[in-house]
């Protein structure tokens, strides 16, 4: 293997939702199967695709193209449940590994030198021992980085070291999905833009992707690049940061080792905090009563203790639904074949006794380097409790995010304390939306924008009629524009009469070096968001 580069291997299971849906509901593998989130096909196995099904399907035409295919609804739980299970077979291969997302997994090649001579053999030795335990097709993708070996594990490829940059280059604008949902936003802008391909948004200067969109673009750019942040594993800190319990008595409930897995997540996340650091990536160690361990490095966008909650209970029930038999020949086969299936809340008389969170991958945070909340925590907590008592539970609110097309949408306030429930998806589609960077304040003014003879700059669903050049507040005040994007239209609740808008929207910087956002709506011109 290359010293030269850090090399990963990335190995993924083509179609896991469908996949998955085959396993939680005893499917074989000859029957179709089509996964479906919010009305669409999002995954569908060998046999669905040969019969025409593809992604964006409709249960109507799923049912028109072929009948026999069992439709199941996306369920995240059972995505994570079954793949931390069936993955375990690495435990006894690797030192580490990572689990990117339900379906696809990361292993550090380094990590092999010492038990395989080259990168063909590791793959191949993996792979093997992979397919053999489960039953699932593996694609293998290595390269020089984790975002470059997740799109060579899509084509099943090998990109020499050195280079990876060459590789990205030709790979289509729209692999950036694979960077996260937000990204979706900025494939549209980058359409619109002309560029088509990674080297195309990579050979864009890092200076005016980062001004243009935000610490987001930023990363995408360095992806592009074949650039990715270090992390601060070697970091030296004055404390370790893990986090333990060990339980009084074992226990096989779901339930309660997830209560105890949020309040193990908020001590860990609070020592990070402490140490000025984001957590990025989560190993999840569980030791059972007869000796047995299992240990899991999750990846987490947005690292939470509920998020950290959820996965040690994935983990767990996937881990004693198997039996957490050790691995071999000194597994037996059940007596007969009518043996009851696990119950998922009380698997076994061998339960749970000890619970480890490690901080497997530090970053520093994005932004600011102080939290009001790094000290005297509880004096905080204290007094937003008492004004919550005083007032009312809204009047101390926390600001988060949801899914929206417009900025007033997308802004959610959840009382201190209580758990954030959208009412709208952050994770679903919403074509149109404005991308990131989001602006700083949300607002709707009605306003003039005018042409330069001084007559109102009309919007069509083709674009904007004029260009234009000034804009005019209500207090008669006005702003030259000089430079603005290109106009897009969005129609949000056509299936409601009541509720059915359609706007324009239009980004501008006027000459006072203020960026705005506009929006056109029944022939009126609004300001509804600044950028600074």
């Amino acid at each position: 293997m290359s010293d030269e580069f850090s090399r990963t291997l990335v190995l993924t299971v083509p179609d896991w939702p469908a996949v998955a849906a085959a396993v939680e509901h005893g499917i074989g593998p000859g029957r179709p199967v089509a996964v479906l989130h919010g009305g669409k096909v999002i995954a569908a196995n060998a046999p669905a695709r040969a019969a025409g099904i593809t992604a964006g399907n409709n249960r109507r035409a799923v049912g028109y193209r072929c009948p026999e295919a069992h439709v199941a609804v996306w369920d995240e739980e059972a995505d994570n449940r079954h793949f931390s299970a069936g993955v375990a077979a690495l435990e006894d291969l690797v030192a580490r590994f990572t689990l990117l997302s339900p379906g696809t997994l990361a292993i550090p090649l380094d990590s092999l030198r010492h038990s395989c001579a080259d990168e063909a053999g590791a793959v191949e030795t993996l792979v093997s021992a992979l397919v053999d335990d489960t039953g699932w097709e593996f694609f293998p993708g290595i390269a020089d980085t984790v975002f470059a070996a997740v799109l060579a594990a899509g084509q099943a490829r090998r990109v020499e070291p050195g280079q990876t940059v060459d590789f990205l280059s030709a790979q289509p604008i729209t692999t950036l999905e694979y960077a996260g949902t937000e990204a979706t936003g900025l494939i549209e802008v980058f359409l619109q833009l002309g560029l088509r391909t990674l080297g195309d948004f990579a050979r864009l200067a890092a200076e005016d992707v980062s001004a243009r969109f935000g610490a987001f673009g930023r990363h995408v750019h360095d992806l592009a690049s074949g650039r990715e942040t270090v992390p601060l594993a070697d970091h030296v800190r004055g404390e370790q940061l893990e986090v333990e319990l060990d339980l009084d008595a074992p226990t096989t409930r779901s339930d309660t080792l997830g209560f105890l897995a949020r309040q193990l997540g908020a001590d860990l996340l609070a020592k990070v905090r402490r140490q000025g650091l984001v957590c990025t990536q989560i190993t999840i160690e569980l030791d059972a009563a007869a000796g047995r361990s299992s240990s899991r490095t999750w990846r987490i966008e947005d690292m939470q203790e509920n998020s950290i909650a959820d996965r040690l209970r994935w983990q767990a029930e996937g881990w004693l639904a198997g039996g957490a038999a050790p691995r071999g020949d000194s597994r037996q086969e059940p007596d007969t074949v009518d043996d009851p299936a696990p119950d998922v809340e009380d698997f076994s008389e061998d339960g749970i006794i000890a619970l480890r969170l490690i901080a497997a991958e530090l970053t520093t945070p994005i932004g600011a380097t102080r939290s009001l909340f790094d000290e005297n925590t509880g004096q905080i907590t204290h007094t937003l409790e008492r004004l919550q008592g005083l007032f009312g539970p809204d009047a101390v609110l926390v600001p988060g995010l949801q899914g929206g097309w417009d900025p007033a949408e997308t802004n959610l306030w959840t009382p201190w304390q209580q758990a954030a429930v959208p009412e709208r998806s952050p994770s679903a589609p919403w074509p149109g939306a404005l991308h990131a960077p989001r602006p700083t304040t949300v607002e709707r003014l009605a306003v003039d924008v005018l042409a330069a003879d001084g007559t109102s700059v009309e919007a069509r669903p083709s674009g904007l009629e004029a260009t234009p050049a000034t804009i005019r507040f209500p207090t008669g005040q006005t702003e030259a524009v000089t430079d603005y994007s290109g106009s897009w239209p969005i129609e949000s609740g056509w299936w409601d009469p009541e509720r059915a808008v359609y706007r324009t929207r239009l980004q501008v910087v006027t000459d006072t070096g203020r960026a705005l956002l506009l929006s056109k709506e029944h022939g009126q011109w609004y300001l509804t968001g600044r950028y600074c």
